[in-house]
């Protein structure tokens, strides 16, 4: 009976993959496709972040540089200040023998 019954539902069974057949390969054409779809905004947006990151490597070097020549013009500042003040003092120190010398001749 089981034989029977194998025999006549072969061409059933056959019959449905057959038709099964033009669904799954749709089926794996769209996931190909889909796959396909995923893997190429995966690469693009891979591409963005390693972009992005490369950028901020560059930046983040410009602003070390940037601060390091900040604290170059700082110190030169500083001096500057320094020399300012003291070339002040000793102009004051011969405006003031200057002052005292008109005085002098006046008298």
């Amino acid at each position: 009976m089981i034989t029977q019954l194998s025999k006549k539902t072969i061409p059933f069974l056959l019959l449905g993959l057959m038709l099964a057949s033009p669904v799954m390969a749709r089926d794996i054409t769209m996931e190909q496709q889909s796959t396909t779809n995923a893997r190429n905004q995966y690469d693009a947006a891979k591409s963005d972040y390693d972009t992005t990151t490369q950028q901020i490597a560059v930046q983040e070097k410009r602003v070390a540089d940037e601060q390091t020549r900040l604290k170059a013009l700082q110190d030169k500042q500083v001096a500057a200040q320094a020399k300012m003040e003291a070339t002040k003092a000793e102009l004051e120190i011969k405006v003031k023998a200057l002052e005292k010398a008109w005085e002098e001749r006046d008298k």
